[in-house]
């Protein structure tokens, strides 16, 4: 093993690690203490790092120049002084077994904050393979977290993790998405989101269009034909059209999905026996949900035409 480490007088509160069979451990300070002794021993080492929260880690400087962009190289004269980090010795322990020649640590059951903070790291330092890893590690964690993976993708430019993240964030504000994205995506995201947009729209237009039960209106009345009969009573409409705006304001996808396939009752209150209204409600619903479905992926509204949207 080629790196050293030796504890400062400090407070590990708050810290996050792996038990031997992959679950999280949450200020186990002895447990983290006697993980890192036994990875980091190597009496060879020529650049001494602190952690935020005081841990000393001694390295080789020649494998932090080999395998960082960021790092001090051998040009570097620190004349035994302990450089400073901002991190804590949890993501920094993390961080530096990616530098050596040795396995890499299993980062596939960390927490997401943990995760973010060594992704950020790895991006700050230039640990190209830790890069890499915790990438692809985030795209697990996309349906959780969308916007948080969304902006580390955007600030560090991963185009095919900001792809995967947008479809998760149609249910927020547009203006809430759009300033966390580099400027080539801004208008992708705008037709994107309006075409969302538009199924509650046309739900609205579709719903306005009704024919509604006069109060005076009597089934028995034949000399109206099928095509003019009333479909919908006034109070049922107006249930119809709170019912679209609620589904707007969902800011997740899921609930979103969920509410779409609830089953939806008759009204309390409804003023004719003969009112459609669980069939306008049941058939709207269901139309949402299929052009939902059958949304194009989101980097086709980045390769379509200038002003067009990729059709259904």
């Amino acid at each position: 093993m080629t790196m050293a480490f030796e504890s400062a007088p400090s407070s590990t509160s708050g810290l996050s690690y792996l038990r031997p069979d992959r679950s999280p451990v949450v200020d186990d300070t002895s447990l983290v203490t006697e993980q890192l002794k036994s990875l980091f021993n190597d009496v060879d080492a020529d650049v001494t790092f602190c952690s935020a929260d005081g841990n000393l880690f001694h390295l080789q400087r020649k494998y932090l120049e080999a395998n960082t962009g960021a790092f001090p190289g051998s040009e570097f004269d620190t004349r035994g002084e302990v450089t400073h980090l901002t991190e804590t010795s949890i993501v920094l322990n993390l961080l530096f077994q990616f530098v050596y020649p040795r396995r890499e640590p299993e980062i596939e059951n960390l927490e997401f904050d943990t995760l973010a903070a060594l992704a950020e790291a790895a991006e700050k330092y230039e640990v190209f393979h830790a890069m890499n890893v915790c990438k692809l590690q985030m795209k697990s964690f996309i349906s959780k977290y969308p916007l948080k993976v969304l902006e580390h993708s955007a600030r560090h430019d991963y185009p095919t993790l900001i792809q995967d993240a947008v479809p998760n964030l149609v249910r927020l504000p547009m203006a809430d998405v759009a300033e966390h994205l580099p400027s080539r995506y801004i208008i992708p995201w705008i037709r994107y989101r309006g075409l969302w947009d538009s199924f509650f729209d046309d739900a609205v237009k579709s719903a306005m269009e009704l024919r509604i039960y006069s109060p005076t209106y009597n089934a028995k009345n034949f000399y109206f034909t099928g095509s003019l009969q009333p479909q919908i009573c006034h109070f049922c409409l107006v249930s119809v059209l709170k019912t679209f705006q609620e589904l707007r304001l969902l800011d997740s996808l899921a609930e979103l999905k969920e509410a779409l396939s609830k089953p939806r009752p008759r009204v309390m209150g409804c003023t004719s026996s003969a009112c459609q209204y669980h069939n306008v409600i049941t058939t709207a619903c269901s139309d949402i949900k299929t052009r939902m479905e059958n949304v194009p992926p989101f980097r086709t509204f980045m390769t379509a035409p200038k002003g067009k949207t990729p059709a259904l």
